[in-house]
Protein backbone atom coordinates (compact mmCIF):
# COMPACT_ATOMS: atom_id res chain seq x y z
CA UNK A 1 0.00 0.00 0.00
CA UNK A 2 1.49 3.13 -0.71
CA UNK A 3 1.80 6.00 1.80
CA UNK A 4 -0.65 8.24 -0.08
CA UNK A 5 -3.12 6.07 0.37
CA UNK A 6 -2.40 4.77 3.96
CA UNK A 7 -3.02 8.96 4.65
CA UNK A 8 -5.71 8.61 2.88
CA UNK A 9 -7.13 6.43 4.92
CA UNK A 10 -5.79 7.56 8.15
CA UNK A 11 -7.97 10.90 8.45
CA UNK A 12 -11.05 9.04 7.85
CA UNK A 13 -10.15 6.40 10.79
CA UNK A 14 -9.07 8.75 13.25
CA UNK A 15 -12.32 11.09 12.35
CA UNK A 16 -14.66 7.69 13.36
CA UNK A 17 -12.64 6.80 16.47
CA UNK A 18 -13.12 10.79 17.75
CA UNK A 19 -17.11 10.56 16.82
CA UNK A 20 -16.92 7.24 18.51
CA UNK A 21 -15.83 8.51 21.96
CA UNK A 22 -17.43 11.65 21.45
CA UNK A 23 -14.41 13.64 20.87
CA UNK A 24 -15.51 15.51 17.76
CA UNK A 25 -15.38 18.46 16.38
CA UNK A 26 -18.60 19.89 14.96
CA UNK A 27 -16.22 20.58 11.79
CA UNK A 28 -14.45 17.37 12.15
CA UNK A 29 -18.27 15.69 11.87
CA UNK A 30 -19.15 17.84 8.44
CA UNK A 31 -15.74 16.14 7.48
CA UNK A 32 -16.26 12.97 8.65
CA UNK A 33 -20.24 12.99 7.07
CA UNK A 34 -18.96 14.04 3.56
CA UNK A 35 -16.08 11.34 3.49
CA UNK A 36 -19.21 8.37 4.59
CA UNK A 37 -21.44 9.88 1.52
CA UNK A 38 -18.71 9.44 -0.62
CA UNK A 39 -17.46 6.03 0.08
CA UNK A 40 -19.65 3.05 0.33
CA UNK A 41 -16.66 0.63 1.79
CA UNK A 42 -16.18 3.99 4.48
CA UNK A 43 -19.83 3.72 5.81
CA UNK A 44 -19.92 0.28 6.22
CA UNK A 45 -16.74 0.29 7.93
CA UNK A 46 -18.56 3.50 10.65
CA UNK A 47 -22.07 0.77 10.96
CA UNK A 48 -19.38 -1.84 12.05
CA UNK A 49 -17.92 0.21 14.40
CA UNK A 50 -20.80 1.33 15.53
CA UNK A 51 -22.28 -1.50 16.28
CA UNK A 52 -19.34 -2.91 18.35
CA UNK A 53 -19.91 0.04 20.78
CA UNK A 54 -23.48 -0.53 21.07
CA UNK A 55 -23.09 -4.10 21.89
CA UNK A 56 -19.58 -3.63 23.65
CA UNK A 57 -21.29 -0.63 25.83
CA UNK A 58 -24.51 -2.72 27.14
CA UNK A 59 -22.08 -5.81 27.85
CA UNK A 60 -22.20 -6.81 31.58
CA UNK A 61 -20.13 -9.20 33.48
CA UNK A 62 -21.96 -11.94 35.35
CA UNK A 63 -20.66 -12.68 39.08
CA UNK A 64 -20.39 -16.84 39.35
CA UNK A 65 -22.63 -17.90 42.54
CA UNK A 66 -20.43 -18.35 45.19
CA UNK A 67 -19.76 -21.73 45.27
CA UNK A 68 -17.86 -21.60 42.63
CA UNK A 69 -16.20 -18.85 44.73
CA UNK A 70 -15.67 -21.50 47.16
CA UNK A 71 -14.14 -24.01 45.36
CA UNK A 72 -12.03 -21.57 43.85
CA UNK A 73 -10.91 -20.32 46.83
CA UNK A 74 -10.15 -23.80 48.48
CA UNK A 75 -8.48 -25.24 45.54
CA UNK A 76 -6.53 -22.23 45.83
CA UNK A 77 -5.10 -23.09 48.55
CA UNK A 78 -3.64 -26.18 48.07
CA UNK A 79 -1.58 -24.90 45.33
CA UNK A 80 -0.65 -21.40 47.20
CA UNK A 81 0.59 -23.59 50.36
CA UNK A 82 2.88 -25.52 47.89
CA UNK A 83 3.89 -22.85 45.96
CA UNK A 84 4.74 -21.33 49.13
CA UNK A 85 6.79 -24.24 50.42
CA UNK A 86 8.73 -24.41 47.19
CA UNK A 87 9.30 -20.53 47.33
CA UNK A 88 10.48 -20.80 50.57
CA UNK A 89 13.49 -24.01 49.46
CA UNK A 90 14.52 -21.98 46.91
CA UNK A 91 15.06 -18.91 48.82
CA UNK A 92 17.01 -20.61 51.71
CA UNK A 93 18.83 -22.73 49.22
CA UNK A 94 19.70 -19.41 47.43
CA UNK A 95 20.93 -17.57 50.50
CA UNK A 96 22.97 -20.71 51.98
CA UNK A 97 25.00 -20.72 48.51
CA UNK A 98 25.44 -17.01 48.13
CA UNK A 99 26.00 -16.44 51.70
CA UNK A 100 28.88 -19.08 51.17
CA UNK A 101 29.90 -17.73 48.27
CA UNK A 102 30.39 -14.12 50.25
CA UNK A 103 32.00 -15.85 53.00
CA UNK A 104 34.81 -17.54 51.05
CA UNK A 105 35.45 -14.44 48.58
CA UNK A 106 35.80 -12.10 51.47
CA UNK A 107 38.03 -15.09 53.32
CA UNK A 108 40.01 -14.90 50.29
CA UNK A 109 39.81 -11.07 49.74
CA UNK A 110 41.05 -10.65 53.50
CA UNK A 111 43.70 -13.37 53.52
CA UNK A 112 45.38 -11.80 50.61
CA UNK A 113 48.29 -9.17 51.92
CA UNK A 114 48.34 -7.54 48.80
CA UNK A 115 45.33 -5.76 49.09
CA UNK A 116 44.64 -2.66 50.22
CA UNK A 117 43.21 -1.68 53.43
CA UNK A 118 40.64 0.88 51.79
CA UNK A 119 39.07 -1.93 49.60
CA UNK A 120 38.99 -4.16 52.70
CA UNK A 121 37.32 -1.51 54.49
CA UNK A 122 35.21 -0.85 51.48
CA UNK A 123 33.86 -4.47 51.61
CA UNK A 124 33.59 -4.69 55.16
CA UNK A 125 31.15 -2.08 55.02
CA UNK A 126 29.39 -3.53 51.93
CA UNK A 127 28.64 -6.21 54.34
CA UNK A 128 27.47 -4.73 56.98
CA UNK A 129 25.27 -2.37 54.68
CA UNK A 130 23.46 -5.22 52.91
CA UNK A 131 23.34 -6.73 56.06
CA UNK A 132 21.51 -4.16 57.66
CA UNK A 133 19.27 -3.74 55.20
CA UNK A 134 17.88 -6.96 55.39
CA UNK A 135 17.34 -6.84 58.57
CA UNK A 136 15.48 -3.47 57.97
CA UNK A 137 13.23 -4.63 55.29
CA UNK A 138 12.64 -8.18 57.39
CA UNK A 139 11.43 -6.00 60.35
CA UNK A 140 9.19 -3.96 58.22
CA UNK A 141 7.47 -6.80 56.67
CA UNK A 142 7.22 -8.51 60.08
CA UNK A 143 5.77 -5.18 61.63
CA UNK A 144 2.95 -4.73 58.37
CA UNK A 145 2.35 -8.04 58.63
CA UNK A 146 1.01 -7.35 62.14
CA UNK A 147 -0.98 -4.77 61.47
CA UNK A 148 -2.42 -5.21 58.06
CA UNK A 149 -5.62 -4.49 57.98
CA UNK A 150 -6.58 -6.81 55.35
CA UNK A 151 -4.47 -9.53 56.04
CA UNK A 152 -7.57 -11.66 57.07
CA UNK A 153 -10.43 -10.26 55.06
CA UNK A 154 -12.13 -12.68 53.26
CA UNK A 155 -14.00 -12.35 49.54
Amino acid sequence: MSGDRRADLERPQRLMMAALDGEITEDERRELDRLLDGDAALRREWSQLERVKEVTGTMTLTEPPDEVWDDYWRAGMYRRVERSVAWILITLATLILVGFGLWHAVDVLLEESAVPGFVRIAVFALLMGGAVLLASVIREKLAVRRRDPYLKVKR
